[in-house]
């Protein structure tokens, strides 16, 4: 009887060590902070960094719990943002520096598309390889701003005369290009042109950025009032980011499995093509991911300028900081 006691007893001080080892353990996991970032598309391989950060636990290792919320037609990622609905947005340079324009009180502080994807393409048997050979032909534009605002700034800086082109209004796919309405298409590099390969053809690829019409693609925005006084967490939000994107570039298969739990109306060969294209122009070589430079922004605001999109200057050294991507890359 007394061996019995002191065996239960032995048995019911382990239980007693193993609760309060688990109760300990409860309490030091961190609650995670959830916040919302605003897409500035629907869900597809263009946000593959962030989903990845998400799915590997980057965020919640930065004690975030990060809400990818898609494009929609009645919130835009600015408005999102600067209304405070989104702690952080991704849009266009051009965006960011138009909302600034207009007083809004947002700033990029990364770049994700360093070069911008918006393109012409033809099919290679046309022959046609450079925005000289539009002229006399058909070109579709797609009808969206990024599109017709570089389309337009393209030909104009070329000296080429937009009279001698006919232009159209075309849909968001290569179906008039693949019937022969137009001998000319415009889109993104990284989706439209997959549609004529897919359908056997070849194409040529005109990016108007090889023609010194280049504009930060997708950045990373968030509100002055963020950035100035919650600056731990656009850090901790940006360097989980950055480890999203650079694991996607590294595990591009993985990284589109990821991508498809979200776009879950989308084909791995697509989501593939894009990643596969999106690549090059997101991770460039020249400066580290996510890095920014002055001048591609004066790029940017001299583009709109010419386009008559922006009235006057500003400062577009208020448009963006560095101080983030400085502060990460230095503790590399």
């Amino acid at each position: 009887m007394q061996g019995w006691f002191f065996m239960n007893k032995n048995l019911l001080f382990m239980l007693l060590i193993g609760a309060l080892s688990i109760t300990g353990c409860t309490k030091e996991k961190k609650e995670l902070q959830e916040i919302t970032l605003k897409l500035k598309y629907f869900h597809q391989a263009q946000f593959a960094g962030n989903y990845v950060a998400n799915d590997k636990g980057f965020y919640a290792d930065e004690d975030l719990k990060v809400n990818l919320d898609p494009f929609s037609h009645e919130e835009s990622a600015i408005y999102a943002v600067s209304s405070g609905k989104a702690a952080f947005g991704i849009t266009g340079s051009n965006e960011v520096i138009m909302a600034r324009a207009r007083g809004l009180p947002i700033k990029s502080f990364a770049v994700i598309y360093k070069t911008n994807p918006v393109c012409a393409y033809t099919l290679r048997s046309s022959g046609l390889v450079r925005p000289q050979d539009f002229i006399g032909k058909t070109v579709g534009l797609e009808k969206a701003p990024d599109i017709e605002m570089m389309y337009s700034a393209m030909i104009t800086r070329l000296g080429i005369d937009r009279s001698q082109i006919k232009e159209v209004t075309i849909g968001f796919d290569a179906t008039e290009l693949l019937d022969g309405t137009v001998d000319v298409s415009t889109g993104y590099v990284v989706n439209e042109p997959q549609q004529a390969i897919k359908a056997g053809h070849e194409v040529n690829i005109i990016l108007m950025a090889d023609y010194g019409i280049n504009m930060y693609g997708d950045v990373l925005f968030a509100t002055e009032d963020t950035i100035s006084n919650n600056p731990k967490l656009v850090e901790r939000f940006l360097r989980a980011t950055l480890k999203g994107w650079q694991y996607a570039i590294e595990n591009q298969e993985e990284a589109v499995d990821i991508t498809l739990k979200y776009a879950t109306d989308r084909t791995k060969s697509h989501e593939s093509y894009m990643l596969h294209t999106s690549i090059p122009l997101i991770h460039t070589g020249d400066s580290p991911l996510g890095w920014m430079e002055k001048a591609r922004w004066e790029g940017v605001q001299n583009i709109l300028l010419q386009q008559k999109l922006l009235d006057k200057e500003i400062d577009v050294g208020e448009v963006y900081t560095t101080r983030f991507l400085e502060k990460i890359y230095s503790e590399k």
